[in-house]
């Protein structure tokens, strides 16, 4: 059985790194930026938008930009982050919200938006089932999550040192295999690769502590890892150095989907 997603975990962990999450999470706003220019037209002056996983709020004010009128909503598991948000971006409202139950009305949304979040969830098909639920009827979902190949190079180092998971999984053929199955009308799918790079080890593995990415899952190691052990880590980890730095992939899966002007669910 894989390993499951401990949601408490995520929510702690984003929550203590929400005051440093910006900083460090350069491919997550690069990649908001792109889904900025993937924002579907609405036929809906007064549009009630969520971002769904908003973290710190980064994504809300560019949302509104995009829809000035717009009733926009952010929504996250962690009440740390929300926090956060709140007091950065108070002209928005906010709630607590697990994106495989979530806490809304059905057909109360025109457009839901959701950057680097669902990945930290065990079935991205219930998440979509949920999104489909409460989108209305001509509704829109964009976004952005993680598929097989995420950190390999970490991945792949850990491999070569031990058996415990050191690194989250994420799977491609489950996103692409959930959308066939949603009832969405696909709008546009894509896979990409980007890349972040840093000068030593320890400056990529406190980078993902920072933005709240290490590893969350059940089949973690409970125990400290040993100095010897975390040595031949980075012994492995440098074979992947380029003239850029050390990489850190990310394999990012996108989606923009259209709930059919049919549906009555």
């Amino acid at each position: 059985m894989s390993p499951h997603i401990e949601k408490q975990a995520v929510a702690q962990s984003f929550g203590d790194a929400a005051h440093d999450y910006d900083l460090y999470a350069k491919v997550q706003h690069r990649v908001a930026q792109g889904l900025m220019h993937l924002c579907p037209n609405l036929p809906n002056d007064q549009p009630d938008i969520l971002d769904l996983g908003c973290g710190t709020g980064y994504c809300l004010p560019k949302i509104a930009a995009k829809y000035p009128a717009a009733n926009l909503l952010g929504a996250d598991l962690s009440q740390g982050m929300l926090e956060y948000a709140k007091q950065h971006y108070p002209e928005f409202g906010y709630q607590v919200a697990d994106a495989e139950d979530l806490p809304f009305n059905v057909n109360q949304f025109d457009f839901i938006f959701s950057n680097f979040a669902v990945q930290w969830c065990d079935s991205f098909l219930t998440v979509l089932q949920q999104a489909y639920k409460v989108l209305k009827p001509g509704g829109y979902l964009l976004l952005s999550t993680l598929a097989d190949g995420t950190l390999a190079e970490l991945k792949q180092a850990w491999a070569s040192v031990d058996q415990h998971q050191h690194v989250n999984e994420f799977e491609t053929a489950d996103l692409e295999k959930a959308v066939e199955e949603s009832g969405f009308s696909v709008q546009q799918l894509s896979l990409q690769t980007e890349f972040d790079y840093y000068d030593t080890v320890r400056g990529l593995t406190d980078s993902l502590k920072r933005i709240g990415a290490h590893n969350i899952t059940s089949g973690r190691s409970k125990t400290l890892t040993s100095p010897g052990t975390i040595k031949k880590f980075k012994e492995q980890l440098e074979r992947y150095r380029t003239e850029e730095g050390l990489p850190a992939s990310y394999q990012v899966f996108t989606c923009l989907l259209q709930k059919p002007m049919a549906s009555y669910q």
